[in-house]
């Protein structure tokens, strides 16, 4: 014990000792900014930018330095500030200041410092904006990336990205779109612009644009036809892009399903899951790609198979057509699979009473609680239907060993509404169950069946 309290006082003795030497550095750089040789003073603004954020102590001393007279301090200075990051916010205003000098190189290191302060820049926007068509390249795409940085908390920098997408430079125009995605829904009037890219000759801009119109949610309905012409385009970055924005875009996106579901067949399966996850999310205006989405229940991938039955449950009693196959993953070896296509099922309602018998199975013989219990709860969902299995589910509300199971066994026969003596009798049996969810759950569903007349 006493060689551990050693060690951790050595430990910390050996903090303090670390903690007060870089507390020495930063008085020692920030002392130099006040050097009269400018090489000490530009040093002195790189050594305190690579401490960080450590060294924010030296803020008000930098800012005063963001006047220097000479420009490659000042330039050194504002790129220190930058790497403080949100920690240098109070240089917020004299960086939005030094931004307007005449020297591209401190304008572009203004630029950059202001981007890593993120939304906490807002006020820097109008003074950014004045310099999107700069000649220099390089200040260019400084300032996208900072009003891209300042995001949804500033919907002014909109018409400034949108003009930038029309930029001649590649990185200009793809940090402009980016900048434009995390504007979310506020970045609506720039649309028609974004779609455009989506035909650019550079195939990473046209992924990350499918991938920003995806981020402006419901605002970018419009560009829906884009998106879908992206899915034929030749590059898969740029049609699994367009896959996964058409997803986020719900069931506006139901044009679209045909040309989604054809992705079930691309070679990557990657690919295959992100179409599978897409219609899923699209739901039951997926309706189109049942067929094959049941056809891709013998993908060779388990994750794309498990996405696929997903989706088919999310198109929900539409789907009924692949019953058939969701039931031949009942006695699948994974546990995940069974509950799966147990789970899907259950979402079709009546439309699944076909398959009582084979639920009724899984009640009485599935090993695992959970798959049991989703088979309780798939019985009762299909209700009325589901009486093939009542006899089933009585043993099971009786003697299952999982209190869920019989519990739900118990809203099962209720919602079955069959008033045979062998299920009043159950009922009336699990109404005295020491389990309160179990004995409360048999008495709503005894009460709610009609009863003999002499009972």
């Amino acid at each position: 014990m006493f060689a551990h309290s050693k060690s951790a006082l050595m430990a910390l003795f050996a903090t303090l000792i670390f903690s007060s030497m870089g507390f020495a550095q930063v008085e020692d750089f920030t002392s130099k900014l006040k050097s009269p040789d400018a090489a000490t003073r530009k040093g002195a603004a790189y050594s305190l930018g690579r401490m960080g954020p450590t060294a924010r102590s030296a803020v008000p001393e930098l800012i005063t330095a963001l006047k220097d007279t000479d420009q490659t301090v000042r330039r050194s200075v504002a790129i220190a500030l930058g790497n403080m990051g949100p920690a240098a916010r109070a240089a917020i205003p004299a960086l939005t200041e030094a931004f307007k000098t005449s020297d591209v190189r401190v304008k572009r290191a203004s630029a950059f410092a202001l981007s890593t302060m993120g939304p906490l820049a807002r006020q820097s926007a109008s003074a950014l904006a004045e310099a999107v068509a700069d000649k220099d390249t390089g200040l260019r795409v400084s300032v996208a990336a900072a009003l891209a940085a300042i995001g949804a908390s500033a919907k002014e920098t909109v018409p400034t990205l949108q003009a930038m997408l029309k930029d001649e430079d590649l990185i200009v125009r793809q940090t402009a779109v980016q900048g434009l995605g995390k504007l979310g829904a506020n970045a609506g009037p720039a649309i028609i612009d974004m779609s455009a890219l989506l035909s650019d000759t550079d195939s990473t801009l046209r992924a990350q644009t499918a991938t920003a119109l995806g981020m402006l949610g419901l605002a970018s309905r419009s560009a829906i036809g884009g998106l879908t012409k992206a899915l034929d385009d030749k590059e898969e970055m740029v049609r699994q892009a367009a896959i996964a924005s058409l997803g986020k875009l719900g069931s506006s996106s139901r044009s679209a399903v045909p040309a989604i579901a054809k992705a079930l067949k691309e070679e990557n399966p990657e690919m295959r899951y992100a179409a599978a996850y897409a219609l899923a999310e699209i739901g039951r205006d997926a309706r189109a790609a049942v067929s094959a989405l049941t056809d891709a229940l013998n993908d060779p991938d388990q994750e794309v198979v498990r996405e696929c039955i997903y989706a088919l449950g999310e198109i929900g009693p539409d789907a009924k057509a692949a019953l058939p196959e969701l039931a031949k993953f009942f006695k699948h070896p994974s546990a995940d699979i069974r509950k799966d296509a147990i789970d899907a099922v259950s979402v079709m309602g009546p439309a699944a009473a076909g398959l009582s018998t084979a639920l009724g199975e899984i009640l009485s013989n599935d090993k695992n609680d959970h798959i049991r219990l989703a088979a309780a709860y798939a019985l009762n969902e299909i209700g009325a239907g589901a009486r093939p299995a009542v006899i089933t589910i009585v043993e099971a509300l009786k003697s299952d060993t999982y209190i869920g199971v019989r519990e739900e066994c118990a809203h099962a026969l209720g919602s079955i509404g069959f008033a045979g003596p062998t299920v009043l009798n159950a009922l009336k049996e699990a109404t005295r169950s020491d389990d309160l969810g179990v004995s409360q759950a048999a008495k709503i569903a005894f009460d709610s069946l009609p009863k003999p007349d002499n009972d």
